[in-house]
């Protein structure tokens, strides 16, 4: 593991500093608003900045991001704060460009080297041995989805995840610890809660109690998050009704096909006792993330959310040509989005010309390839529902 770490380090030190996406600058940015006395940048925003966008994450996750601004700023030097402020459009033209990219993803990158070893760990735990366990790790560290989404992007979805991935650890002998670092992970993005509910339904015990009270935990953990905030209007509005949360109840097909799904694929995981171990865990886990991403307008880091547990079955189970199948579908439909920085803007910092060129999105005129993608991913999602349905241990 001590050479695998030191390889992905060299990698990762490799392609972050040359990579960039205005996202990355945009999240460190709040936390630089109005000093350290701002802890409501909800109130803050409403009340005194119109020229950027809303803060639409809870609040967890602007307390986790003002906690790493220190480590940003000590890496970047005090002048990447003025960085931050500049338009996303320019800001790959900065002379420190390569030092303000590696400096605003290092907390991410500490972050997937965590996830990473912890996925070791609970390969150990699960059976698997220590070759495959670490081969479990590479693939979480090495895969598309996340140099894509982690490195080269810096999105800070592994916040949420890796309080998740360490419960996931703790899952079997220390359950409450587990849920409250489920709660965790939810407090800081909510999608981690869809997870804990699912991993709290198939916990196994014969106990509906015990269920029950294993998934009151991560969600009184979450409601205590949001107490301070949910009084004020602009909150609600901001974060509660905005982004996942909404898109999952969209009505398609004329049912919300989402909610259904997830309660479809729990019931069943339920009925074949797949909470028993990691790789039940693992099938559920990564058929719910597929259900929640085909059936709902993503954004393309969240592919992500499948690769801690996608990487364990990978070893255990094969099914590469699946696997691969998932990553055309995701980059497919990626760069038909109207985004030049999720493809070749994503590299402006080695060549700002790159700026010039046109969307692939404007360049084909035409949204057929995305629904063609998209229908392939669905046909995906219901392969490993039909895995669940057949589920043995």
């Amino acid at each position: 593991m001590k050479k695998i770490i030191l390889l992905v380090i060299t990698i990762y030190l490799l392609i972050a500093p040359i990579t960039y996406h205005p996202d990355t600058k945009l999240v460190l940015y709040y936390p630089t608003l109005g000093g350290e006395k701002v802890w409501n940048i909800y109130k803050y925003l409403n009340e005194n900045i119109d020229y950027v966008p809303k803060f639409h994450y809870p609040p967890m996750n602007y307390l986790l991001t003002k906690t790493e601004l220190p480590l940003v700023k000590y890496i970047g030097g005090e002048k990447i704060v003025n960085w931050f402020s500049v338009g996303s459009n320019v800001a790959f033209l900065d002379k420190n460009i390569f030092l303000y990219n590696l400096a605003s993803k290092f907390p991410i990158l500490l972050m997937l080297l965590i996830a990473g070893f912890v996925i070791y760990k609970i390969g150990i735990k699960s059976g698997l041995s220590e070759n495959r366990s670490r081969l479990a790790a590479l693939i979480w560290y090495l895969n598309p989805i996340t140099i894509y989404s982690g490195v080269m992007m810096g999105q800070n979805d592994i916040l949420a995840i890796m309080p998740f991935i360490i419960g996931l650890y703790f899952y079997y002998g220390y359950p409450i610890l587990a849920f409250l670092l489920f709660g965790l992970g939810g407090s800081i993005k909510s999608f981690p809660l869809i997870w804990a509910i699912a991993l709290a339904g198939v916990y196994p015990t014969k106990s509906i109690f015990k269920k029950i009270y294993f998934a009151s935990i991560p969600i009184i953990f979450y409601i205590l998050t949001l107490l301070p905030f949910i009084k004020y209007d602009y909150f609600v509005k901001d974060v509660l009704n905005s982004g996942l949360a909404m898109r999952m109840f969209e009505i398609r097909y004329f049912l919300p096909v989402v909610p259904v799904l997830l309660i479809v694929i729990t019931l069943i995981a339920m009925k074949n006792n797949m909470g028993k171990n990691y790789f039940g865990i693992a099938t559920l886990l990564v058929t719910i993330n597929l259900a929640v991403l085909s059936f709902s307008n993503f954004n393309p880091q969240w592919f992500i959310w499948i690769m801690p547990f996608l990487s364990m079955l990978l070893v255990k189970e094969g099914g590469y040509l699946n696997y691969f199948l998932i990553c055309v579908s995701l980059f497919a439909i990626t760069f038909m989005f109207d985004d030049i920085f999720l493809y070749w803007g994503i590299v402006t910092p080695i060549n700002a010309n790159l700026i010039n060129l046109p969307s692939i999105y404007q360049i084909l005129s035409s949204n057929n390839i995305s629904v063609i993608f998209r229908i392939m991913l669905q046909l995906i999602t219901f392969y490993w529902l039909f895995k669940c349905v057949k589920y043995k241990n």
